[in-house]
């Protein structure tokens, strides 16, 4: 590219555009200018245009910007609205450098919520951070939530014959690493733990679920019976205790899921 078309990329808006899809005409296409147009512009001070020069930058925000173009097909173009600069620039920043293709998805999917006057209520600045907090197992874990209100899990506890010690043999134990493909399914709890720190989950209020239904299949898969037996036999414990809980996924929380999935 020369000089002289940077300048008028970085001076005209839609040059982007056309640099990326070389016709401006296509509906999908005219939708994202019409969404992006002030985002694209504070963009320019953030040196886009310069970093499309490079061809393995401008490969990776294509792909990007094609991804959110498909997820917009499906709004009518009355009800596209231009994207808050607040939110748009940090995601178009996000989206240009990140590589996978899962933690995409949810910036991709924030972008397309804030393009839309039906869904620009469900796309908070501060979820744009919390999205770069994610591992692409959290990820997963997002996408699994939706639609759900609770996540049950069990603790056990073997209890000291000599005092009133314990050793917790299991705490807040899920089956979330069973019924989703995870990389790295050892490191569910801090998993959670993450996700509780960022106020998606909560299991600090010291309730449980009455339907024992839910509980059943977690005491299975952990092996409750099983476990309470080979910690008796030790003669150092009296007793296995099992406590059912839950984790809430917050108010915050779910509007940040829902936020973060597809329309």
């Amino acid at each position: 590219m020369a000089n002289n078309e940077l300048i008028g990329l970085v001076k005209d808006t839609p040059q982007i555009l056309l640099t990326i899809y070389g016709d401006l005409a296509q509906p999908s296409v005219k939708k994202v200018g019409i969404a992006l147009e002030t985002v694209f512009e504070f963009s320019t001070s953030l040196l886009l245009p310069v970093k499309l020069l490079n061809e393995k930058f401008k490969h990776n925000f294509e792909k990007r910007l094609n991804d959110y173009r498909e997820k917009i097909e499906q709004i009518p173009e009355e009800k596209i609205c231009e994207v808050n600069p607040q939110i748009g620039t940090p995601l178009l920043e996000k989206l240009s450098y990140t590589t996978n293709s899962e933690i995409a998805s949810l910036f991709t999917n924030l972008l397309a919520k804030a393009s839309s006057i039906d869904t620009i209520n469900l796309a908070h600045p501060a979820f744009v951070q919390l999205i770069e907090r994610l591992s692409v197992d959290e990820a997963r874990i997002i996408k699994y939530l939706l639609n759900k209100d609770a996540i049950p899990c069990i603790s056990f506890r073997a209890h000291l014959n000599e005092n009133n010690g314990f050793k917790e043999i299991l705490r807040n134990g899920t089956l979330l690493q069973f019924e989703i493909e995870l990389l790295f399914p050892q490191n569910i709890k801090t998993y959670l733990d993450n996700l509780t720190s960022m106020g998606i989950l909560d299991a600090s209020h010291g309730l449980i679920k009455k339907d024992e239904n839910l509980y059943n299949p977690i005491y299975d898969k952990y092996n409750y019976e099983s476990v309470n037996e080979s910690y008796l036999k030790t003669g150092i414990f009296n007793k296995i205790t099992k406590e059912k809980s839950y984790y809430q996924i917050t108010d915050f929380g779910k509007a940040f899921i829902i936020a973060c999935n597809d329309l």
